[in-house]
């Protein structure tokens, strides 16, 4: 008897155990909820900017000539010299000048006298007026004779139009070179550049340029203001737009032509936008995604949106798709399926590091 009831009671037993399986045969698991970071959509921060890479550039390099020729008699700079505005960089042998206007002194003295005394019978109508008009015409030509030499005189030196570093050197001294010979090249650091290239949809957003800012790792420099100097009209080559950026070059200034330089560009738009972090964003095939959070059954939801400007500090500007209020999940975005059950984590307190209390 004993045995009976023994034996219907694991029956009973193994009849409830086989309950409790699937229709499989497999024990079923429980819904997997994954922790996830979101954040919660606001219009109190508005991107709207843009990061472009390029070079610094000097103002203007030149090359300095002669307007004289001649032999070289000094050339009183080397590579690398710094040189100030009218400071005399060579010299043309003046020997030859010297004597040029020696001689169209002379020869102006003579007429002129020459000169004042038919002007005096003319007024006195004791000449012809034709007799006169030839002694003045030969007057004003040897009178322009002589200023010709004294500016070739004043030519023989050749001064810094403006103050730089002398990049080039062209010529060796004593060496005879003619009018418009390039002597050395000079570099006009008084104001750097900063260029860049856009592309067409960028365009006109540099355009509306408002406050721009240079970072220049190289030369430790971070967040110098810039002022947008010209955007090209017509393309380049490769399909881009050349834009430059100038800036004061001060003593203080580790800056030099041919650094790489990174131009931080904010512009004007016609409406606010939101901005969400650059990691809530996942794009498959040609469209961009988010994962929106519903907080009434903890579920995710793939939503599409469309990205305007690149924002800074990470973030990104929506111009559609997302409204204020909503919330997205910002970390983890390629490990998660529609409709996926989460749970957004706890933002830490500033007061409990590490989480411990």
């Amino acid at each position: 008897m004993k045995f009976k009831r023994f034996f219907l009671f694991m029956v009973a037993a193994t009849l409830a155990f086989a309950g409790c399986k699937s229709s499989t045969g497999e024990t079923p698991q429980a819904e997997t909820i994954k922790n996830v970071k979101v954040e919660t959509i606001s219009d109190g921060v508005v991107q709207n900017a843009m990061t472009l890479n390029g070079k610094i550039k000097e103002k203007s390099l030149t090359a300095l000539s002669f307007r004289v020729g001649g032999p070289l008699a000094k050339l009183n700079v080397k590579q690398g010299d710094y040189v100030r505005a009218g400071q005399v960089i060579a010299e043309i042998d003046q020997r030859d000048y010297q004597l040029q206007l020696a001689t169209t002194k002379a020869q102006l003295e003579q007429i002129e006298g020459e000169y004042q005394r038919y002007k005096q019978l003319i007024e006195q109508k004791k000449i012809p007026e034709n007799t006169f008009e030839k002694i003045k015409s030969g007057y004003l030509m040897t009178k322009t004779a002589f200023e010709n030499a004294q500016n070739q005189l004043l030519d023989t030196e050749l001064k810094a139009p403006f103050s730089g570093y002398i990049y080039e050197k062209f010529v060796e001294n004593y060496q005879t070179v003619g009018a418009g010979t390039p002597i050395v090249s000079i570099i006009d650091n008084s104001h750097l550049e900063v260029v860049v290239s856009v592309s067409e949809s960028q365009l006109n957003r540099v355009k509306s340029d408002k406050k721009s800012y240079v970072n220049v790792a190289n030369a430790g420099i971070h967040q110098l203001p810039v002022q947008l100097l010209s955007v090209s009209e017509k393309a380049m080559q490769d399909g881009l737009y050349e834009v430059k950026f100038s800036f004061e070059n001060k003593n203080e200034l580790k800056v030099a032509p041919g650094m790489t330089a990174e131009v931080h560009i904010f512009c004007q738009t016609d409406a606010n936008q939101l901005s969400v972090a650059q990691t809530a964003i996942f794009h498959e095939k040609t469209s961009t995604y988010v994962w929106v959070y519903n907080p009434s059954n903890s579920k995710v939801e793939k939503r599409s949106v469309k990205i305007d400007l690149d924002g800074t500090q990470g973030r990104v500007n929506v111009a559609s798709g997302l409204n204020i209020g909503e919330q997205v999940v910002t970390a983890g975005v390629h490990y998660l399926v529609e409709g996926q059950k989460v749970k957004p984590l706890k933002t830490p307190s500033v007061t409990n590091i590490g989480g411990l209390l």
